[in-house]
């Protein structure tokens, strides 16, 4: 089977995504598609190498310019199914409302418009979740040191100092090499977070699930392949 698979700009589902899409990479033909987003949040988290080993194909939003042609392959059909997953709030209501002005949503505009099966993982779809966060320094545990030893060995250069040390994610790439080397402990990787989603992005998924030619779905399972 042949899959484009579209990754949007969220951390949440991100490990579930990856590791979904290594179990079937086997069996099936990947072509991976980031929006702009989606490639930095994929690199913050560390996850960017794992998609582009499994991925017969990798095409970024950046290289696309306006017209985004990729999707005249959705005409052509030379996609059996289009997953988007993990998909944002703003993507979501950027479908829902008939707006194809990005990469993403715009393959999502075509594949309806062509017949291709569309399944949509939603990131805002739950009142409440708890989700891991990237690389952070604890304000808290950080004495700001003259001497930061994680500034100093970040091969990124990712570190920097205005009211405090802080760490330009744009630059990080989850390389955790730095994890251990405070000694007041002030860096965490993946630490779990609650967040309140709004009402408006809950309508939305809702309004989502009533789309022809478009199923959302709450987790990857092989149902999706069927």
């Amino acid at each position: 089977m042949n899959i484009l698979w579209c990754i949007t700009g969220a951390g949440h589902f991100l490990n579930d995504v990856v590791g979904f899409m290594k179990r079937i990479s086997k069996e099936n033909r990947i072509t991976a598609i980031f929006s702009g987003a989606g490639y930095e949040v994929a690199m913050m988290y560390g996850i960017l190498g794992g998609i582009e080993k499994i991925s017969r194909d990798i095409i970024l939003e950046s290289e696309q310019g306006y017209s985004a042609p990729i999707v005249g392959r959705l005409a052509k059909r030379e996609y059996d199914i289009i997953i988007i997953a993990p998909c944002t709030a703003n993507t979501v209501a950027k479908i829902v409302h008939g707006i194809a002005d990005s990469l993403v949503s715009n393959i999502a505009a075509q594949s309806m418009k062509s017949g291709v099966p569309v399944y949509v993982l939603p990131t805002d779809a739950k009142k409440e979740q708890k989700t891991g966060i990237p690389l952070s320094i604890n304000p808290e545990k950080c004495r700001n040191c003259n001497e930061c030893i994680p500034m100093e060995i970040c091969p990124k250069s990712a570190f920097y100092r205005s009211d405090r040390v802080r760490i330009n994610l744009l630059k990080c790439d989850a390389c955790l090499s730095c994890i251990d080397k405070c000694e007041y402990g002030t860096i965490t990787f993946g630490q779990k977070v609650w967040i309140r989603m709004r009402d408006i992005d809950i309508e939305n998924v809702e309004k989502l699930k009533k789309m022809r030619g478009l199923e959302v779905v709450e987790k990857l399972d092989g149902s999706i392949l069927s």
